[in-house]
């Protein structure tokens, strides 16, 4: 009886042995097979993540899908709302940027003025509240030197600047008309033409405007 005949090693391991593909699709036996990897939580939650920023963008930037609407303003009625509504609300838009422009470094955004730079309030001022505002026109265009009570306090060390160069009568009636309706004050509005006017009558006037100057000018009641 013949003894099993013992395979060769060399013969064993030249034998070929079914390859294994690393990825998704392998195949066994020659056959290709299909295997699911998981999806990294790290993934998912990076692009829940994105959408959640997209989303939270075009709520807060994207004037509620408005075409009318853009950066920065965040809904038609915010712009409506910054839409002045009457002719005072358009004098008193402009108005401000030209009290920004030329006031506010002395007489302050609140219009309280300043003690260190002598400016006398403007809120509450009755040179500011008279309802013909023929004298504080004059004080625009020609600026002030000496001592002024306002509100029961003496101001005298400082001047005020003439502005009559600098400013045209729309901008000096815009600025008096923000004055006259801010900070508490209630006042007409001041009309160009007026200070057209004022503008006029004092065109020979030289130098800075006094409180005797304003007073000898009679105002309408």
């Amino acid at each position: 009886m013949k003894k099993p005949h013992k395979q060769n090693p060399q013969q064993a391991s030249s034998v070929e042995q079914p390859k294994v593909a690393s990825g998704p699709v392998s195949e066994v036996g020659g056959e290709p097979v299909v295997r699911r990897n998981p999806v990294p939580v790290l993934l998912i939650a990076l692009l829940v993540g994105l959408v959640y920023w997209g989303n939270m963008h075009i709520v807060e930037y994207g004037g509620q899908l408005d075409a009318r609407v853009h950066g920065p303003y965040r809904s038609y009625k915010e712009i409506g709302d910054l839409q002045p509504k009457g002719e005072e609300q358009v004098m008193m838009a402009k108005g401000l940027a030209v009290y920004n422009r030329v006031c506010a470094s002395c007489h302050q955004n609140d219009g309280n003025g300043s003690a260190s730079q002598n400016a006398p309030p403007l809120a509450g001022s009755e040179w500011v509240l008279e309802k013909d505002p023929s004298r504080i026109i004059r004080i625009v265009l020609h600026g002030l030197s000496g001592p002024i009570i306002v509100k029961s306090k003496e101001w005298g060390a400082g001047q005020m600047l003439a502005w009559k160069d600098v400013l045209t009568d729309e901008d000096i009636a815009m600025v008096l008309t923000y004055v006259r309706n801010s900070w508490g004050n209630k006042a007409p509005i001041v009309k160009a033409d007026l200070v057209k006017k004022v503008r006029q009558e004092t065109a020979d006037h030289s130098g800075y405007m006094t409180v005797p100057d304003l007073e000898k000018v009679v105002l309408q009641k």
